[in-house]
Formats: C-alpha cells, sequence, structure tokens
C-alpha cells in the first residue's frame, strides 16, 4: 500500500511538471502571437499614417498647382507681350523711366 501511494504521488508529481511545462509553453506561445499581432497592427498602423500623409500632400501639390496655374499663365502672356515690343516702345519706356528718376531726384 504504502509502494502504491508513492508511485501515486509520483505519478502526480510528474503529471503536475508536465502541466507546468506545458503552462509555461503557453505562456511562451501566447507572448509571441501577442507579440506578432503587436507588429502587425503596428505595421498596418504605419502604414496607414503614410498613405493619409501622402493624400495630404498629393492635395497641397494639387491646390498649388491650381493656384498657381493662373499666376504663371499671366507671366506668361506678360513676358509675351514685353517680348513682343518694338524697339520704339523699348526707347519710349526707356525714356519715361529716366523722367522719373531724374524728376524724383531733382538732378539733371
Amino acid at each position: 500500500m504504502a509502494k502504491e501511494a508513492i508511485q501515486a504521488v509520483k505519478t502526480a508529481e510528474e503529471q503536475a511538471k508536465e502541466i507546468l511545462q506545458q503552462a509555461n509553453q503557453r505562456s511562451i506561445d501566447s507572448k509571441k502571437e501577442a507579440t506578432k499581432i503587436a507588429e502587425e497592427k503596428y505595421q498596418a498602423i504605419l502604414k496607414e499614417a503614410r498613405d493619409e500623409g501622402e493624400k495630404i500632400k498629393e492635395k497641397a501639390l494639387s491646390e498649388g498647382e491650381s493656384i498657381s496655374e493662373p499666376i504663371i499663365a499671366k507671366g506668361m502672356e506678360e513676358a509675351k507681350k514685353i517680348a513682343a515690343m518694338t524697339d520704339k516702345d523699348l526707347d519710349s519706356a526707356v525714356n519715361i523711366i529716366i523722367e522719373r528718376i531724374v524728376n524724383a531726384d531733382g538732378n539733371s
């Protein structure tokens, strides 16, 4: 009977040891899984933030282009007018500028 009791205790200890090993392994596995899930969520959030930043950047560029387009067109139009000026027009403009400078300073 004592031998059977000792054997039962030994068996119970082995089962307890096995249960502890399984619990430790499950704990390790759970930690690995949680870390993996956390990393996946982190990467998803990071990708979403990058995508949103890219959308904001594209929108800003688009708005900037739409704002600058008429300004550039007006500048090109004025540049064409200046390039098309005749020598007579240029001489007239130079004389007007000289008159303003001389009259403003009072030097002649």
